[in-house]
């Protein structure tokens, strides 16, 4: 008895560093990863060989959205979802970590489908919390026996190195898309800055210029706009900067670009648009200012009326670079104004 206690002994022990050793494994080669869909097919293909994993679910906090990575059979799904189904925002809010088995596991709320298939023993819950608030729960499904000791282990150690992983990685992406939106962003009026639109527009010249495709820029200008400043004051000329820009901006396609060029002056790029209809959308963008006055806050309930100038030009074969470009549609923005302004000129 004693030599078969002593090999039992010694092939669990063994067992148990090839468990330790996949387990380290997997957190070395994800470690350096930054890519999240990667990260969670290497999860997805590994877990189970350090403990008794059929499947998992994972649900991360993205600000104000969530993350939602589920594997199964090797494979991992990564979405963005706005809201939580109900198994996950109970879980979320009650932020305790629990085990259910299959026999105990109540219609309401239902799990993900794949923690229900056929095999699965039990679902362990862990909730994971950083400064007193919850930043992601995971599922992981036990297949045909439920967790041992060391399963639980193995499971709390990686499944806490797995969430932080990626939600730091999300924090990451977070703060440089802050970073690259201050970059590339006017701050008043939340349009590209001059650089942003400009190097867009010079990208897309270069396109049009191999496809054929017609590209159309507007220069826009507000009238008046220092009688504005002088009149109502420059908190109020920033009001009307943003309410501009709005307006501007909700009348623009998907395809389409709008910085703020400096000052109150604004830069459409239309891209693909002839010449022809460079003129409606120029109409559609002056009426959207002049037919509707700007109500302040705080301020005459009738508002102030505003109106724009706009100057237009189109990709020709002679223009050699986008200065000539936008030479053409800062001499026509220039005959807006000097025509009486609240009006559009085709350059």
């Amino acid at each position: 008895m004693k030599q078969n206690s002593e090999s039992t002994w010694d092939d669990r022990t063994i067992q148990q560093l090839v468990s330790y050793e996949a387990l380290f494994k997997l957190i070395a080669e994800i470690q350096p990863l930054e890519d999240i869909k990667e990260i969670s097919r290497q999860v997805a293909k590994q877990w189970k060989y350090f403990a008794n994993v059929a499947c998992f679910h994972l649900v991360v906090k993205k600000g104000e959205i969530f993350l939602v990575i589920d594997g199964f059979r090797g494979e991992a799904d990564v979405t963005e979802v706005t809201s939580l189904t109900p198994w996950d925002a109970y879980h979320f809010e009650s932020q305790l970590p629990c085990l259910i088995h299959m026999e105990d596991l109540q219609d309401n709320p239902a799990p993900p489908v794949h923690l229900m298939n056929k095999g699965i023993a039990e679902i362990e819950i862990l909730p994971f919390l950083r400064l007193g608030i919850c930043i992601g729960v995971i599922n992981i499904a036990a297949r045909h026996r439920p967790f041992d000791e060391l399963d639980h282990k193995f499971n709390r150690i990686f499944s806490s190195h797995f969430t932080y992983r990626i939600y730091d990685i999300l924090l990451r992406q977070q703060s440089i898309n802050v970073l690259r939106d201050k970059a590339t962003h006017d701050a008043l009026t939340g349009l590209l800055n001059r650089g942003a639109i400009m190097e867009r527009i010079d990208t897309v010249f270069k396109v049009s210029k191999r496809t054929k495709d017609s590209l159309s820029v507007i220069l826009v200008d507000i009238d008046h706009f220092k009688k504005i400043n002088d009149s109502y004051g420059h908190l109020v000329g920033d009001e009307v900067l943003r309410d501009v820009s709005r307006r501007l901006q909700a009348q623009t396609r998907d395809s389409d670009q709008l910085g703020r060029y400096g000052g109150e002056e604004f830069l459409f790029m239309l891209y693909p648009c002839s010449s022809d209809k460079v003129d409606i959308a120029s109409e559609r963008f002056r009426q959207a200012i002049a037919d509707h006055p700007i109500i302040l806050e705080n301020g005459d309930p009738s508002g102030i009326n505003v109106t724009i100038s706009l100057g237009t030009a189109t990709v020709r074969n002679s223009d050699p670079n986008i200065e000539a470009l936008l030479k053409r549609a800062d001499e026509a923005l220039y005959y807006s104004k000097s025509s009486g302004r609240n009006r559009v000129t085709i350059g």
